[in-house]
């Protein structure tokens, strides 16, 4: 058996930070929103794509954010991205180089965290 990518990754929101989810994820990320399945539109949620990544927020309650398991998401260009985050009143942490990657970490605004990658060679495999 051999994995070959990872279909979509879940995280939580709160069930009324639809909103938010859309400006963070849609807006400054540049994900596109998709339409929910019916089987899995009976709770509040969103859910996006971009590229071959898919993401799936929902809503939960109690709410509580992922701060430690995260996302990794690979970028074309993270110094732009950044600076577009900053402007938007986002605080962005630069971390070290890591399997090749400039490596910066967000918060969405439910507290979630989410890391951003860049190849150090321009390449896009860890």
């Amino acid at each position: 058996m051999t994995l070959l990518l990872m279909q979509h990754f879940a995280l939580p929101i709160p069930p009324d930070g639809v909103e938010d989810a859309r400006r963070f994820y849609g807006t400054l990320l540049g994900f596109k929103e998709i339409e929910r399945p019916q089987e899995a539109s009976s709770h509040a949620g969103c859910w996006f794509s971009s590229g071959s990544v898919n993401l799936h927020l929902l809503g939960s309650e109690p709410f509580a954010p992922v701060t430690v398991g995260h996302p990794g998401l690979v970028v074309d260009d993270l110094a732009a991205l950044a600076k577009k985050l900053r402007a938007a009143s986002v605080t962005v942490t630069d971390d070290t180089i890591l399997f090749g990657h400039y490596r910066k970490k967000v918060h969405d605004p439910f507290g979630n965290m989410i890391e951003l990658l860049e190849p150090v060679d321009g390449g896009h495999s860890l």
